[in-house]
C-alpha cells in the first residue's frame, strides 16, 4: 500500500473524526482507521448496497451526499451512528438502498480493512466499544425497553443456569461460551427485600439480570417504570464505566443475577474476542434504536463552511 501524503491523511482524519460512530475517538485511533481507507469517486448515481443487504464498507462523504434510496438519511443516524459502520460491525441489513449521489467522492473503509484494525489493535476496539455503549445510553435516556423482556428460562442458580442466563443477557450467542463460563463463575445471585435500594448511583454500574420479582425504576425528570423478570439493567453503563443514573427499589422480594462491572471490564480488557462480540452486539442494538426513530429529513453532506465537513 503506497504511503499517504500528510495532507491527504489529515483530511481523512478530519472527515472520519466527524463521522459517527468514530466521532470522539482519540486522533491516534482515528488515524489508524483513516490510513486503511481508500477514496472513490462516483460520477453517476450509484447504489452502494441494496435494501435487505449488509454493506461491505463504511462510507464517509468527502464531497456530495449519501442517501438511503429516495429517502434521505435519518437525522439520528447522522448524529449517533454511521450507516455503513453499524451494518458492518453489527452484521445488520439496510432498510433501503444506500446510494451515492452523482458527483460524490467517498472515503471507503472496506469491511475487511475495518475489522482487521479492530482485531490487530485492541485499544482501538475497546475505544469503539465504549463509544457504542455511550451512544446506546444516549438513545435510551428516559425510555422504556423497545420490547417486553423475555422471562428467564430458569431461576436456578447453578453454574450452567448462570451461563445460560448471562449468554442471553449479554447477547453473546454460543461462540463465546468459554468466556461466558468464566463470567458465570464470578456472577453472584442476590436477593433484595421489598423496599430495598438496588443500585449505588455513585459507582460504575454492575450488570443486573432480574430473575424473580420486580423493580420500581425512577429516572431523570420523574420518569418511572417497572422492571420485570428477564430484563437486563446496567450492561451499557458497565461497559462505558458510568453509573446507571436510575433509582431502583425492589417492589417485593426480588432475586437478581449480578455481574460486577469490575469483572466485566477485566474480561473485556483481557479478551479481544469478548470485546469484538460486544461491538457486534452493541452495533446491532444501536442500529435497532436508530431504525425506530424519525422523522426523516434531508441531510446535505457538504455545508457552506470555510472547511467543508459533515
Amino acid at each position: 500500500m503506497p504511503e499517504l501524503d500528510p495532507a491527504t491523511l489529515a483530511e481523512r482524519v478530519l472527515r472520519l473524526s466527524r463521522s459517527p460512530p468514530f466521532d470522539l475517538m482519540p486522533v491516534e485511533d482515528v488515524t489508524l482507521l483513516a490510513a486503511v481507507g481508500r477514496e472513490q469517486s462516483f460520477p453517476s448515481r450509484t447504489v452502494l448496497a441494496r435494501a435487505g443487504e449488509r454493506t461491505m464498507a463504511h462510507y464517509v462523504p468527502l464531497a456530495g451526499r449519501l442517501r438511503l434510496s429516495d429517502t434521505p438519511l435519518i437525522e439520528s443516524q447522522v448524529t449517533h451512528g454511521g450507516v455503513g459502520a453499524l451494518s458492518v460491525l453489527g452484521n445488520v441489513v439496510l432498510p433501503a438502498d444506500l446510494v451515492a449521489e452523482a458527483g460524490s467522492v467517498l472515503l471507503v473503509l472496506d469491511r475487511d480493512a475495518l475489522l482487521d484494525v479492530l482485531e490487530e489493535h485492541g485499544h482501538v476496539a475497546r475505544t469503539v466499544l465504549r463509544l457504542l455503549a455511550m451512544k446506546l445510553l444516549e438513545f435510551r435516556k428516559n425510555s422504556s425497553p423497545a420490547t417486553p423482556p423475555r422471562p428467564p428460562a430458569t431461576v436456578r442458580l447453578d453454574l450452567v443456569a448462570r451461563m445460560l442466563t448471562l449468554r442471553d443477557a449479554l447477547g453473546l450467542g454460543s461462540d463465546g461460551m468459554g468466556i461466558v463460563a468464566r463470567l458465570a463463575r464470578v456472577a453472584r445471585a442476590r436477593q433484595f427485600a421489598a423496599g430495598e435500594s438496588v443500585f449505588d448511583g455513585q459507582r460504575p454500574a454492575d450488570v443486573l439480570v432480574l430473575l424473580e420479582g420486580s423493580l420500581q425504576l425512577k429516572g431523570p425528570g420523574a420518569t418511572e417504570r417497572i422492571a420485570r423478570p428477564g430484563e437486563v439493567l446496567g450492561l451499557a453503563e458497565a461497559v462505558a464505566g458510568v453509573p446507571i443514573g436510575l433509582l431502583a427499589t425492589a417492589r417485593s422480594e426480588t432475586t437478581a443475577l449480578i455481574l460486577s462491572h469490575h469483572e466485566l471490564a477485566e474480561d473485556i480488557e483481557d479478551e479481544d474476542t469478548l470485546c469484538l462480540q460486544f461491538i457486534r452486539a452493541f452495533s446491532a442494538q444501536l442500529w435497532r434504536e436508530i431504525a425506530g426513530t424519525g422523522p426523516w429529513r434531508d441531510v446535505a453532506q457538504d455545508q457552506e463552511e470555510t472547511v467543508s465537513v459533515d
